[in-house]
């Protein structure tokens, strides 16, 4: 009893070196000051905090039937993993990112994921903005906990499979929330600063971005990512670059975070806006992700990892403090950005299909060329074949010069170059036929060499003939043709 007493003591000398005690309640679960403070409760309590942690207490301040009270528990030895733990998740997680990257860019060149050429490109492109983004976001939640001395991990990082490879990353908080102003500061400040990072990554990604269709599961813009394709205006359903998807995500994950549910990021920022009213918040919250379950299932899958792991969010050890305007200005603009940056169902599926179209080199449609030819004369036609279905397709070229070889007319491919997000490849040509592949990222600049003879003047001051395309195995047959034009002087 006496060792007791002495603790019940030592405590009392702490607590009133902050406030002033006035009275002292024991109860089997806490000790209970009743105190004053003339120049209010936040810094005495914060330096109370402070002082009781590292002595394995837990203090929270409480106003009851007009009293201040200082309540006093004893924390629990807390067992915490061992930094080997996060630096082996991060190695893991870095190899299977590294695997989502590499199924990345190989979509979206058109190459097999498992050469060097995926991998490398595919986490300088995807794996590693996306790994930053992620890593910038806990490392924020980390700092400002520390500003607070609130004790935190280090990140965990969670490995999955592709095409992202992995779940995400989160700190694990060691100490209570001391109060409203670090609940806020704490929760917004891991989502701004990868919000921050994510917008330039996808302005990156879009400018890197091929006006090629999008086949398979495609992501969706949100408000947001939809502004900031206006700057790189490029087709609806557009083949995005893995910069963009790494952009993408990022925006993606704070929405995410933000939900003001539980004990997420927005949960945080709501408690501290709201109080003890955040839990309607939070029920709406998974009320509106269950109705959205109905378009997309993994909304569904969402809600009931957020009821499972609550939806009351604990309130701060000094739940009496208010937040300064600023920081309610701040928790606004998190509302904000949630809005901005949401997706209600978040990917597609998009179709695939086998189609082609004749071009020009400034990406046009065309359906005839003209030119102008002296006789005697050599020109060389160029045209664009272009891929618009998203598929890998075997196309064969066919030249019909409708009798012109007859009267001294040389008509032949003169090569071609296939154009790609992997760079640009030559194939050779000879003759009235060429056939090359085109991956479904891909286009053929072809070249067509014309001789015109010296003599006789045609009948006509102009020449024709047509140049066939066709999707070779296509089912049904696939097929356009191109007339070819040639003014004759």
């Amino acid at each position: 009893m006496a060792s007791a007493d002495v603790e019940v003591e030592r405590l009392k000398v702490a607590v009133s070196r902050h406030f002033s005690v006035y009275g002292v309640i024991v109860t089997p679960l806490a000790l209970t000051f009743q105190v004053t403070a003339p120049d209010g409760f936040d810094a005495p309590f914060d330096g109370l905090r402070r002082e009781l942690v590292p002595m394995n207490y837990i203090p929270t301040i409480t106003q009851e039937r007009g009293e201040t009270l200082v309540h006093v528990q004893r924390r629990p030895t807390p067992r915490f993993a061992r930094r080997e733990v996060n630096l082996a998740l991060l190695g893991i997680t870095i190899v299977t990112m590294a695997i989502g990257g590499a199924v990345n860019w190989a979509d979206y060149v058109g190459i097999d994921w498992t050469t060097a050429e995926a991998f490398g490109q595919g986490f300088l492109f995807f794996g590693l903005p996306l790994l930053t983004i992620l890593g910038a976001h806990e490392m924020g939640h980390y700092f400002v906990a520390r500003r607070y001395h609130v004790h935190a991990s280090l990140p965990f990082f969670l490995p999955s499979f592709p095409p992202l490879g992995t779940f995400g990353a989160f700190i694990s908080m060691r100490d209570p929330i001391p109060n409203r102003r670090a609940l806020l500061d704490i929760g917004v400040s891991g989502p701004l600063v990868g919000f921050a990072l994510a917008i330039p990554i996808a302005l990156g990604g879009l400018g890197l971005s091929a006006a090629n269709p999008q086949v398979g599961t495609a992501p969706e813009p949100s408000f947001l990512f939809l502004f900031l394709s206006a700057f790189f205006p490029l087709p609806k359903g557009y083949l995005m670059h893995p910069l963009a998807f790494a952009g993408w995500v990022g925006l993606f994950v704070t929405a995410i975070n933000l939900l003001p549910a539980g004990q997420l990021d927005g949960g945080h920022v709501a408690r501290a806006l709201l109080g003890r009213n955040q839990h309607y918040l939070s029920w709406l919250a998974v009320g509106a992700l269950f109705i959205m379950g109905t378009m997309y299932f993994g909304w569904f899958i969402f809600a009931f990892l957020i009821m499972t792991l609550g939806l009351r969010h604990p309130p701060p050890l000094n739940d009496i403090t208010r937040l300064d305007p600023l920081r309610k200005v701040v928790g606004v603009a998190a509302i904000v950005i949630l809005f901005l940056t949401f997706i209600p169902v978040p990917f597609t599926s998009v179709p695939a299909r086998v189609d082609f179209a004749f071009e020009d080199l400034a990406g046009q449609v065309i359906s005839r060329l003209n030119e102008s030819i002296d006789l005697g004369g050599t020109i060389t036609l160029v045209f664009v074949v272009n891929n618009t279905g998203g598929l890998r397709e075997s196309i064969g070229l066919l030249i019909f010069p409708n009798n012109l070889d007859n009267f001294g007319w040389s008509l032949a491919f003169d090569g071609a170059s296939l154009v790609g997000p992997a760079g640009m490849r030559n194939v050779s040509t000879s003759g009235l036929t060429a056939s090359f592949v085109l991956n479904g990222t891909e286009h053929a600049v072809v070249r067509l060499r014309v001789d015109a003879p010296v003599a006789p003047a045609p009948a006509r001051p102009q020449v024709t003939f047509v140049v066939r395309a066709e999707v070779e195995g296509s089912i049904p047959k696939l097929e356009d043709e191109l007339p070819v034009t040639l003014n004759v002087a």
